[in-house]
């Protein structure tokens, strides 16, 4: 039964992932989930920790948050993106949530992105660019892939991608080793560690069935900038640093409202942490 209670929260996470862009109600997510409202709630609440509400709210405002840093939108039309009836309301929720009011959170944030900035060309930050590959920009297709959603600290992913290729070994037909990637959903430095989503994915060449904790899901096409990283995973969350904080301004990008992705070029078991090699994809509009 709770391989069944995962498979619907997996359509109701990826229901709500999709639409944040409009009102989200708990009927219509129960409804995904093929689960009564009033049962629906309880277990969403039980495996998540918040209510469809909270939960929904928390991904607007902090999806918001990064388009305050990354866009030079007006505050309105971002309430409204969001799915915000008017400026006010929205500011009353954004400060509610961060303590600051959107215009607040803006300055501030710009002035810290520019001091950032300086840091890596006095070389007073540690510069990852050292391990960066120039950033190429490509269209990736329609990608199918099988997953397995990890909540939690970053670093421990690792028990996710273990299971997944294990599964994956037995379930598909593969000739060589499986391609992995990532799906990066959070900022850390906006959402609480126990609460950051991270899908640890494979490539697969067709659709599937679901089953247990694997789930599956369609990834569009879409626009990104690639940067290739050369070293160890300890290093990422420095180059993460670099891109938002200095490569985004400095090319002018606008971000796409996807999520991230981390390509696995070379990983473990068959190479070294010093071999690694990592494909960041940044999603752009």
């Amino acid at each position: 039964m709770l391989s069944q209670y995962q498979q619907n929260l997996y359509k109701a996470l990826t229901h709500i992932e999709i639409n944040l862009d409009r009102k989200i109600l708990l009927n219509e997510v129960a409804k995904e989930a093929h689960i009564s409202p009033f049962h629906f709630h309880r277990i969403f609440k039980a495996m998540t920790g918040e209510t469809v509400k909270t939960f929904v709210t928390r991904l607007k405002l902090e999806r918001a948050a990064m388009q305050l840093k990354h866009s030079n939108t007006a505050i309105g039309q971002i309430a409204v993106q969001q799915g915000y009836e008017n400026h006010e309301s929205f500011s009353r929720a954004f400060k509610k949530f961060f303590n600051t009011t959107p215009q607040e959170y803006k300055s501030a944030i710009r002035e810290q992105t520019r001091q950032r900035l300086h840091g890596y060309q006095t070389h007073t930050e540690k510069n990852p660019q050292l391990y960066l590959d120039s950033p190429l920009i490509k269209e990736l297709p329609e990608l199918h892939v099988a997953y397995i959603r990890h909540t939690g600290a970053y670093d421990k992913v690792g028990k996710a991608f273990q299971k997944l290729v294990l599964w994956a070994a037995t379930h598909l037909a593969l000739k060589l080793k499986p391609t992995t990637l990532g799906i990066v959903h959070d900022n850390p430095d906006l959402t609480e560690e126990e609460k950051i989503r991270f899908d640890a994915c494979v490539l697969l060449s067709k659709a599937i069935k679901p089953t247990n904790e694997i789930g599956y899901k369609v990834l569009k096409s879409s626009k990104y900038a690639v940067f290739r990283y050369h070293g160890p995973y300890d290093g990422f969350y420095d180059v993460y640093d670099y891109i938002y904080n200095v490569c985004i301004f400095e090319k002018n990008w606008e971000l796409g409202d996807q999520p991230a992705l981390e390509w696995y070029v070379k990983s473990p078991p068959f190479y070294k942490p010093e071999q690694y090699v990592t494909d960041f994809f940044l999603p752009l509009k």
